[in-house]
């Protein structure tokens, strides 16, 4: 299986950045995975036991379920990834999507057969590292934070809504050029949180403020993890190794941008205002980091250990790359129209649906369980 950089040395990166202290805290507070590491032999296989997940009718119009595909993927991240660092969490929500969206931000025609099941690894991406973060709550506590916490069991009409914004995607993917090339530029903007730019802007104010302001106390947060500006578009860069695709979508808006008769501006500018993309970017910001303040006992990280903090930067720093790419391939290719561009665009943007959606589903859901490796004899 190809891929562009190593896993391995996405995560090694990660920890050269700075969270280091990872595989002593591993290896000290729990012993579970250093005791796997030592029974690690040639003839053993990983394996991740997935408890039950929400994967109603609905769903299943847009996702389809492929655990040779997720097997696949777990004897890769095994063979890639020391075996002290490996977390299903770590596995399921950064290595996963990584994955996925090294296939769906390459430019593309209609039609696309591997779509159902790139949404459904989304899907558990997203919702067990929602039900891993609610289980970190509940494990370190703030004074003030709910207890209970809050929660209620998944059904099919809370995915609703995306299961509607799955089909949209995939029918403006599978449509004509036109319709490819007007939904990624619709797609910079929309509802909150819905629209790329507006996602984008959130979830770097609230890397932005976990790294800094909300940083747990008995943590160190690595130096020069993530660096932006709210006000200048898509910009951020990155301490750790980047998907390759950032890159490349990075030189091709910046093309786009200079190309005779191309759209950029426009599109950047809108209406101007409030519907200026860097404007709708700096409000995703500030409304990341208002959320992620201390002050909000709900969603406070105040207490947590090293080793959690260090999977929640790094899972979230991937996925803000993502989402990165995703909106300078939308910019991009409505700049300049191309279609091929486009379809990178909204296949890409799709699979960020099920993990934003899956992901507040998993952390209200409170008959959830944490999924767990396994070594076995082949």
């Amino acid at each position: 299986m190809h891929n562009y950089i190593s896993r391995r040395a996405f995560f090694l990166g990660a920890m050269r950045a700075g969270a280091a202290g990872l595989a002593t805290t591993l290896v000290s507070s729990t012993g579970i995975l250093h005791n796997i590491a030592d029974a690690q032999g040639p003839s053993q296989r990983l394996r991740l036991n997935l408890p039950p997940y929400p994967f109603f009718d609905n769903l299943k119009t847009v996702m389809s379920e492929d655990l040779e595909l997720l097997n696949r993927l777990v004897s890769d991240y095994a063979r890639e990834t020391p075996a002290i660092f490996q977390d299903p969490i770590d596995f399921l929500s950064r290595y996963v999507p990584v994955y996925v969206f090294e296939q769906t931000l390459r430019p593309s025609e209609p039609e696309d057969s591997s779509l159902p099941k790139l949404l459904w690894l989304m899907h558990l991406a997203g919702y067990f590292g929602g039900v891993w973060l609610r289980n970190a709550f509940i494990r370190f506590p703030v004074p003030g934070s709910p207890n209970p916490r809050p929660g209620f069991p998944p059904t099919q009409a809370g995915f609703n809504p995306l299961v509607t914004r799955i089909n949209t995607a995939l029918t403006a993917f599978n449509g004509n050029d036109a319709g490819a090339i007007a939904y990624a530029e619709s797609s910079l903007r929309g509802a909150q949180l819905q629209g790329l730019t507006d996602s984008y802007g959130y979830n770097a104010g609230y890397l932005d403020q976990i790294l800094t302001g909300s940083k747990p106390t008995n943590a160190i947060a690595p130096v020069g993890y993530f660096t932006y500006q709210e006000t200048l578009l898509f910009d951020g860069t990155y301490a750790v190794e980047e998907i390759r695709a950032l890159d490349k979508w990075r030189k091709r808006a910046q093309q786009a941008a200079s190309r005779p008769g191309s759209r950029y501006a426009e599109i950047v500018t809108g209406t101007g205002g409030a519907d200026a993309l860097p404007a709708i970017q700096s409000i995703g910001v500030a409304l990341g980091k208002a959320t992620w303040q201390p002050q909000n006992v709900f969603l406070a990280i105040t207490n947590f250990d090293q080793l959690t903090y260090n999977l929640l930067l790094v899972t979230s720093v991937y996925f803000l790359q993502c989402i990165q790419a995703t909106g300078l391939a939308a910019l991009a290719a409505s700049a300049v129209g191309n279609a091929d561009w486009a379809r990178a665009a909204v296949r890409s943007n799709a699979m960020t649906m099920p993990y934003g959606g899956s992901y507040s589903i998993g952390l209200f859901d409170n008959n959830s369980q944490l999924p767990t490796f396994t070594w076995s004899d082949d």
